[in-house]
């Protein structure tokens, strides 16, 4: 009798999480909002000694080994500009355009940078941080961060070793490896989340809430980076990010069930929606497009 009241309620969480995954459908036809953090920022960078966008040096044997160690990440999205440590500046430029127009003044981005000391700085100037669980729960990851770098580990399928593309909202630092536009809007994404809210360390804390803790956060950065590039007209890199998002996103969905299957009903959703992406008609970017083409200089070329 336990046993059938067992598998009564494991088929009914199933249920659920498959329902709430089909139905989660990102808003493109809803008007992009641009960031409006709760608390006014300072912009305490500057290009000489703290730049708010910084690349790590290319070291040909390390990202090597940081490329092969995230096969795991390319395996689940299928592209292999996961985790390869070798960030394009078109990739950046991306982050770079949404960082600002989504006037985030003191978010701190790295592009496959290994800096502990300075992560610890940036963890100590992070003012909207509760004090109590950044030098608690902040410390701890930063130690983690400086013990297993990511510059390595990222996309690796050790557990507490390996980490990712991510943002932390304690240092307010956004961490990137992977050279796909569409991951580092996502991560854009979350930065943008957490600088809405007014208590964003619980909200941080919610997100270690394990099975759902991820889920609304995680579809939020989603949605806002298929959105920014429905706004953007780039619909090249929006048809990639069906493709590249929803097989990320299941992940969260079905992780704890099916493992490293769990990216397939993202790959089958994320198929579905990129092949009726390319039969809909945007008539903003229809219109965009013919501008474009009727400028004199485009003309030319």
């Amino acid at each position: 009798m336990q046993t059938n009241q067992s598998y009564h309620w494991l088929n009914t969480f199933f249920f659920l999480l498959i329902s709430m995954f089909l139905s989660c459908s990102f808003a493109t036809e809803k008007k992009y909002t641009f960031g409006k953090p709760y608390y006014p920022q300072q912009n305490i960078f500057n290009e000489e000694d703290n730049p708010q966008f910084e690349s790590g040096e290319p070291y040909v044997v390390l990202d090597w080994i940081g490329n092969a160690f995230g096969f795991l990440s390319k395996l689940i999205i299928n592209d292999s500009r996961m985790s390869n440590h070798k960030i394009s500046e078109e990739t950046k430029q991306y982050l770079k355009n949404y960082i600002t127009e989504n006037n985030m003044k003191d978010v701190k981005v790295r592009f496959n940078q290994y800096a502990p000391i300075e992560d610890l700085k940036q963890l100590w100037r992070s003012d909207n941080a509760n004090p109590v669980l950044k030098y608690t729960i902040g410390l701890i990851n930063w130690f983690f961060s400086a013990l297993f770098p990511a510059r390595i580990f990222s996309g690796c399928p050790i557990p507490y070793v390996c980490s990712g593309d991510h943002y932390n909202p304690y240092s307010n630092t956004i961490n990137l490896y992977s050279d796909i536009p569409t991951v580092v809007l996502h991560e854009g994404g979350h930065a943008k989340d957490f600088s809405s809210r007014k208590y964003k360390s619980f909200y941080a804390l919610g997100y270690s809430v394990p099975f759902f803790g991820a889920l609304y956060p995680e579809a939020r950065a989603t949605d806002d980076a298929i959105r920014y590039l429905r706004y953007k007209c780039d619909r090249k890199v929006e048809l990639s990010a069906y493709k590249t998002v929803y097989p990320a996103y299941s992940t969260y969905v079905f992780g704890q069930i099916l493992g490293i299957a769990s990216a397939v009903p993202g790959h089958i959703v994320g198929s579905s929606k990129a092949s009726r992406f390319l039969r809909e008609e945007i008539p903003e970017c229809k219109l965009a497009y013919e501008m474009e083409l009727n400028r004199p200089e485009t003309k030319q070329k």
